[in-house]
Formats: C-alpha cells, sequence, structure tokens
C-alpha cells in the first residue's frame, strides 16, 4: 500500500495538484487500524482501496509493474476470489459485508 504521507519521487508527466489529490483520496479509501476488523471482508472497500494504491503506483511512481497488480488484486475482490471474514474474536462485534 503506498502511504500517503511518504512521496516518492514523482516525475513530470503530473501537476502537484494531482499527485495531493491521488494522495488524499487513497488516504480516505485506507481502511485503519481502528476499522480494520469490520471492514477487512468488504470487498468494495478493498477493492477501492487496492485501485486507489495502484493508482498511487501509476502517477506517482510510474510503477507499472505494482500498478497492474494492484488492480489484479481488486478484480480479485470484486469477484470473489479473494474473500476474508472479519476475526473470530471481533466477529460477533461485526458484520463483514
Amino acid at each position: 500500500m503506498v502511504c500517503c504521507k511518504v512521496r516518492k519521487k514523482s516525475m513530470s508527466y503530473w501537476e502537484k495538484d494531482t499527485i495531493e489529490t491521488v494522495q488524499s483520496l487513497s488516504c480516505k479509501l485506507k481502511i485503519d487500524h481502528l476499522n480494520w476488523h469490520k471492514d477487512k471482508g468488504n470487498k468494495y472497500k478493498r477493492s477501492a482501496e487496492l485501485i486507489s494504491s495502484g493508482l498511487c503506483q501509476l502517477i506517482i511512481s510510474c510503477n507499472e509493474k505494482e500498478t497492474i497488480e494492484y488492480l489484479e488484486e481488486s478484480i480479485k475482490w470484486l469477484k470473489e476470489i479473494n474473500v476474508d471474514q472479519p476475526c473470530p474474536s471481533k466477529n460477533h462485534l461485526f458484520k463483514a459485508n
């Protein structure tokens, strides 16, 4: 996952505000540690998080390989190839989807 606060050397393809917008979107879509047990099984949230990470890799780092890997993983979540459930100890508190 691309960290919102760490910025690798950016190529000059994109304007600064575009890079900041992508970073902001990634931060908003990232499942934080407080919501991890509740949201880790939500295919929409997991897929959106991966797509935004792929977008960061493309726009900020021009890293085609990792962009493709993130997008392929997001597709697996949407197709329900990847499935995760809430942690057993938290299962009584949260629903996966």
